[in-house]
């Protein structure tokens, strides 16, 4: 099994893809897709294998710069002779091609695609677009092609993945695409309302019963597809750790602060911060503590999927308030971890006295933490991934 370095894709496909498999990324218009293809190209790369990218829509120089957004060097392996392209756009526009293969009439597509799969045994292809060579070729010749294509792909070792994106085809011809190949995987438009964002779901694959679950999902520049996570609450009482908490998890984040009476400075409406971690990408929002904010805890508390909970383990007194805090912003039906912060500090309890005195189920993480020593920050996140997302 193949890795394919998209952020929970391979939980969802049991695993990975089997060496010599089709997969496609099948996309509504408007939706990120491209992304997909080139992060698998990337990451096997990077595991030493060789790959191509056929390319219709767009010349080779414009896709190496998509590559250099996401932060991704494909001129080095271009170099090494780890990558190369098929041009199939550059000659339609009149412009010269410097790519290992190219050509100038589209019959020549089948054949010269073929040479490049021989050409990268145990590797991986990347096909952008399907749609261009249906519009060219019309649909019975490209389903022959498809075929053709999967076929020396499957003797080759190859993984050959295929971008397309579903414009108006007859109904029949999208199904009959989607059937000939081994994973099919859907990128769509998330909506309510409007749309509110885009997600993937395995449609199907030859190789397990996939599960059926959609991923949001936003592509980042640099960093490719990520998994996102609408919004992600921290609250727990007053002077517990929450801004620097915010702070410690995010790339960026902003706070309103004053100082309070004596020396700590008190979040007095909010902080916004912007998490970045292992694939996944999430909004963070977290609360004041002080009950005279209350009132705009509903609407802080709104759409949260997760939430991290924290209190002062030195601080008892405060459970109550904790706990107070969890019903206001409607923590108790959402994941959730308590994060057990200052014990470095005398008198800290601990997880497990934590958990008696607040009376807390033990389907409840409670990770302890001296959050401005950065102690307990990962374990906080991979715990609350694993409750939204599982290993």
């Amino acid at each position: 099994m193949k890795k394919t370095h998209i952020p929970k894709l391979d939980d969802l496909l049991g695993g990975g893809v089997p060496a010599g498999s089709s997969m496609m990324f099948c996309a509504y218009p408007g939706v990120d897709c491209e992304a997909f293809g080139y992060q698998m190209l990337n990451g096997r790369i990077k595991e030493g294998e060789n790959g191509f990218i056929f390319t219709n829509v767009a010349e080779p120089d414009s896709i190496i710069y998509e590559f250099d957004s996401y932060g991704w060097d494909i001129v080095s392996a271009i170099d090494n002779k780890k990558v190369f392209f098929v041009d199939g756009s550059s000659s339609f526009i009149g412009a010269p091609s410097n790519a290992k293969y190219s050509f100038t009439d589209y019959s020549e597509t089948e054949d010269v695609v073929l040479k490049a799969i021989n050409d990268v045994k145990d590797g991986i292809a990347v096909i952008n677009n399907l749609s261009t060579i249906i519009d060219y070729m019309g649909d019975a010749e490209t389903l022959e092609i498809v075929k053709n294509w999967n076929k020396a792909a499957k003797e080759n070792n190859t993984i050959l993945i295929y971008i397309f994106t579903e414009w108006d085809y007859e109904e029949s011809m999208v199904k009959k695409l989607k059937n000939s190949v081994d994973c099919v995987v859907e990128l769509k438009t998330i909506e309510e309302r409007v749309i509110v964002g885009q997600g993937f779901m395995v449609a199907g694959a030859a190789w397990t019963e996939p599960v059926d679950t959609m991923i949001l999902f936003f592509v980042i520049q640099p960093g490719g597809v990520k998994v996102y996570i609408p919004k992600i609450l921290v609250t727990g009482p007053y002077n517990a750790g929450k801004s620097s908490f915010v702070k410690a998890i995010s790339t960026k984040s902003v706070s309103v602060d004053r100082k309070a009476v004596g020396a700590f400075p008190t979040t007095i409406a909010m902080d916004i911060g912007h998490l970045d971690y292992k694939g996944f990408f999430a909004d963070i929002f977290g609360t004041p503590g002080q009950e005279r904010f209350d009132l705009i805890l509903d609407v802080l508390s709104k759409e949260a999927v997760g939430a991290f909970i924290i209190i002062d383990s030195t601080a008892p007194q405060t459970f109550a308030r904790a706990k107070e805090m969890i019903r206001k912003t409607r923590a108790e039906a959402i994941p959730k971890i308590i994060v057990a912060n200052k014990q470095d500090l005398e008198g800290a309890l601990s997880p497990d006295e934590i958990r008696e005195k607040m009376k807390l189920s033990k389907d409840i993480p409670i990770v302890p933490a001296v959050i401005t020593e950065g102690k307990g920050i990962q374990e906080c996140l991979d715990a609350l991934l694993k409750l939204l997302y599982g290993d």
